[in-house]
């Protein structure tokens, strides 16, 4: 592949992730769902081709498996965004505890 191709694709995904984490550290916590959602629907309308043809061949072990294979690569993109947005309101319910914190001591 082209490295100019690669790069395109790089950013892409850096600027999806920023995106996510900027929708995650809003105080609402559905904004910051929206990303991994749209990434599970596509995955989740390809799920029962991918199943009825790696059941379809499911004489031939190699194919079945990378069938299997297939489907987990679509659901990736998902629990890439997802991991994102767990790990922003963690550390944004982590900052809001220090500062209840800091207020009860005062």
């Amino acid at each position: 592949m082209n490295p100019i191709r690669w790069f395109v694709i790089l950013a892409l995904m850096a600027a999806v992730c920023a995106l996510e984490v900027f929708l995650a550290k809003r105080k609402s916590r559905w904004p910051g769902l929206v990303m991994p959602l749209l990434a599970l629907f596509p995955a989740l309308f390809v799920l029962p081709n991918l199943l009825t043809n790696a059941l379809s061949v499911a004489e031939n072990g190699l194919q079945a498996l990378l069938s299997l294979l297939a489907m987990l690569l679509l659901f990736v993109p998902a629990l890439v965004l997802l991991a994102v947005y767990w790990f922003c309101r963690r550390r944004r319910k982590r900052r809001e505890d220090v500062e209840k914190m800091k207020i009860q001591d005062l």
